[in-house]
């Protein structure tokens, strides 16, 4: 699928862009056995006109037990194990896209991930084992591990709604990664990197509320994220969304005053086919900040949906 957009600042950017294109190969291993695969690619602008590897993984999946070995995302976060096509906002929350462990490669990371869930899939556990270094790196730069687990909860309630809690934690001691994310350099970190994060939904057929905050714990240095997500479906096609995303990180470059976001989608036809309007304001101590960004999305085959 191809997410293609206009942004505009009312300052110094107005333009059109690629924020995504993804092409992937998945499927079961012609074998015995519940054995599968997966290989995606994807576009952006940073890529410089070419295509990076994502996922690169065999899956073993049968009943309660999945089994991950090979370059994928790691379990941690909510809106990070949602699709991106599915997101009612263009981009995922500061504190996804800036805290979750492999925040600086990617999102992904190279190792094995094991996860238990009930037959009726309400709860899941994970725990996770990675090189620490992200996505693309073919060894482990400075012999450390990245542990990983996530446990969530989702539980039917009355009126129609569906309430879903949960929590994640992270940690690897590192003899040298840079978080420019966090501190705005490329200067090696040594020490602990501990983060842990908690999230909950609650869903109606017609709206939903989603939320979460992450913080990350690097030796006496502390980063935090929230975001709070809601969404109404006012027509079978038509989705007003509002969302506050918040970010204190540790560059004493940046604004940490929240964007207030108000968005409207129309569903062409639901996810294959849908636009965006996304508006976003940020209050500084001594300017206003504007963001529109006008995106289409399109799904080339919506029955090989990515997982």
């Amino acid at each position: 699928y191809i997410q293609t957009r206009f942004i505009e600042n009312f300052n110094d950017v107005s333009s059109f862009r690629i924020r995504r294109a993804k092409l992937w190969l998945k499927g079961q291993v012609p074998i015995k056995g519940r054995w599968f695969y997966k290989v995606q690619a994807i576009f952006r602008e940073k890529n410089s006109g070419g295509f990076t590897l994502q996922d690169i993984y065999a899956e073993y999946d049968y009943r309660v037990l999945q089994v991950k070995m090979g370059q994928m995302v790691p379990d941690f976060s909510l809106q990070r194990s949602q699709p991106d096509y599915l997101i009612p906002v263009v981009e995922r929350g500061a504190a996804i896209r800036n805290l979750i462990p492999s925040a600086e490669t990617g999102a992904r990371d190279i190792g094995v991930q094991l996860t238990l869930r009930s037959p009726d899939h309400r709860w899941h556990t994970s725990v996770g084992m990675f090189n620490g270094n992200g996505g693309n790196h073919l060894r482990n730069e400075d012999r450390q591990f990245l542990f990983t687990h996530r446990t969530t909860y989702t539980v039917p309630l009355p009126n129609r709604l569906k309430g879903h809690l949960g929590y994640s934690l992270a940690y690897r001691k590192t003899d040298g990664l840079a978080f420019k994310k966090i501190y705005g350099s490329s200067a090696a970190f040594v020490g602990d990197d501990f983060r842990w994060g908690v999230e909950m939904r609650l869903t109606h057929p017609l709206w939903e509320v989603q939320a979460e905050f992450i913080r990350s714990n690097l030796e006496n240095d502390n980063a935090w994220a929230y975001y709070v997500l809601t969404d109404y479906n006012f027509t079978p096609k038509n989705q007003f969304v509002f969302s506050v995303d918040k970010y204190r990180d540790l560059n004493p470059a940046t604004d940490n005053h929240p964007w207030y976001i108000v968005g409207f989608n129309h569903y062409f036809a639901g996810n294959t086919a849908k636009i965006m309007l996304d508006t976003r304001v940020q209050f500084t101590n001594t300017e206003t900040n504007y963001q529109t960004i006008i995106q289409l999305q399109l799904m080339f085959n919506p029955k090989n949906k990515e997982k």
